[in-house]
């Protein structure tokens, strides 16, 4: 089932895909701790993206296997483009085109879950708990509704305009995240927040500019020390984003129940 706010989502993201990691180059340079947790759990594994995009994931960690799924064609095109080794998939991650029990790994990041709603959430969940191996190991983002930085977005009604184009997304609390996660089956390792990308970028590429030092990374590096908020009680929950490191339970795939 296509949801009315992926209809919107797919039309930014046909208008955006040349120019896709230009777009969101901001929330893209505030993925560190995020990119060292797929690493960890994803290297060497057959893994499933769901989501995909451009494929920009290929340059950051080294599965053994790859597959990416979208279900946007442009962004696919420009994935095939650059990783014409690699293997994608157009397909709704609501309803995957995979047979159970198929991949070590599954990763869906950068907020892909916030252009369904709650019920589509709860309907992508399980259908990657469904593909993955006993134990195998999933990485989830969404919006999170507890960062005083998504107060705007809350107060628009979940609705925002983006290169001039109105998108409607869902996010979710800590614990809404967790309860849909543990109720498709998945035990939940970690949960934290990421993403302190509200700082502008413009100051930085001008300063950036006079010292002859390139502005990403030093985006990047502040992104990086305000990652560090996560281990402190009081702000752990102050990211725009959540992450969940889960591991799906063993199951008898042939009637569902637990072992």
């Amino acid at each position: 089932m296509v949801y009315s706010e992926t209809v919107q989502s797919e039309r930014l993201y046909s208008r955006v895909a040349e120019a896709y990691e230009d777009v969101f180059e901001r929330a893209i340079l505030a993925e560190g701790r995020l990119t060292t947790l797929v690493r960890r759990h994803m290297d060497g594994k057959r893994v499933l993206d769901l989501a995909c995009g451009n494929g920009r994931w290929l340059r950051r960690f080294r599965p053994g296997h790859y597959t990416g799924l979208d279900l946007n064609e442009r962004m696919l095109a420009q994935a095939r483009r650059q990783y014409p080794a690699s293997e994608f998939v157009r397909g709704d991650m609501t309803n995957l085109p995979f047979d159970d029990a198929t991949f070590d790994g599954v990763v869906s990041v950068f907020g892909a879950m916030g252009h369904v709603p709650a019920e589509g959430q709860r309907r992508m969940i399980r259908e990657a708990q469904r593909v993955m191996k006993a134990d195998g190991i999933a990485i989830f983002t969404n919006g999170n509704v507890w960062s005083p930085f998504n107060v705007p977005l809350l107060l628009r009604g979940h609705r925002v305009r983006i290169e001039g184009m109105p998108v409607r997304v869902h996010s979710s609390s800590p614990g809404s995240f967790e309860r849909a996660l543990e109720s498709a089956g998945f035990e939940v390792l970690e949960l934290s927040s990421y993403d302190y990308s509200y700082l502008p970028i413009m100051p930085l590429k001008f300063g950036g500019c006079l010292v002859g030092r390139d502005y990403r990374a030093i985006y990047a590096g502040i992104m990086d020390v305000l990652e560090h908020c996560c281990y402190i009680p009081s702000l752990r929950w102050f990211g725009k984003q959540l992450v969940a490191i889960c591991r799906k339970r063993g199951q008898d795939h042939a009637n569902g129940k637990q072992r």
